[in-house]
């Protein structure tokens, strides 16, 4: 349904750039291109994170109309979506994990070494990721109600 993938793709436009450009006006506030960077990267991210979660919810809505009105190529189509959210899902996870070990190996390098600018570049690197991961996590426990309940108050 088209609908809710524009709605999640709005939505995650929308959080993103409330939630990037509140960092950005902070990095802008102490003078920091880093945290600037930061906001650009957490906007990116959460916009990216709306999309799917549009593209997942059109899947399931698909496959359920499909299945509750037996048109197949309706049901065929949402599963077709839901696998393409959970294959840049994987993706996207695939790489956040290959960008950490490489800042990782960086600091380690930089540590061995003494190389004190590789070390500070895969330390950036390392807080970036963190901040980017603390910031999306914190949305979707805003998201999700306190401590991983629902609005019902049920877990």
């Amino acid at each position: 349904m088209d609908f809710l993938k524009g709605f999640g793709k709005l939505a995650g436009d929308v959080t993103g750039l409330v939630l990037g450009g509140t960092v950005r006006v902070a990095g802008e506030l102490v003078n920091s291109n880093y945290i600037k960077e930061i906001g650009n990267d957490v906007e990116r991210v959460t916009a990216k994170t709306g999309e799917l979660a549009g593209q997942a919810a059109s899947g399931v809505w698909d496959v359920g109309a499909g299945l509750l009105t037996a048109d197949r190529q309706q049901a065929k189509t949402g599963l077709d979506e839901l696998g393409d959210a959970a294959a840049t899902t994987v993706a996207g996870v695939s790489h956040g994990i290959e960008y950490v070990v490489g800042s990782g190996k960086d600091m380690m390098t930089g540590i061995k070494e003494n190389d004190k600018d590789l070390l500070k570049e895969g330390a950036k690197k390392m807080g970036k990721a963190a901040a980017v991961t603390i910031i999306g996590i914190g949305l979707v426990d805003l998201v999700d109600g306190p401590d991983g309940t629902d609005s019902s108050g049920t877990v």
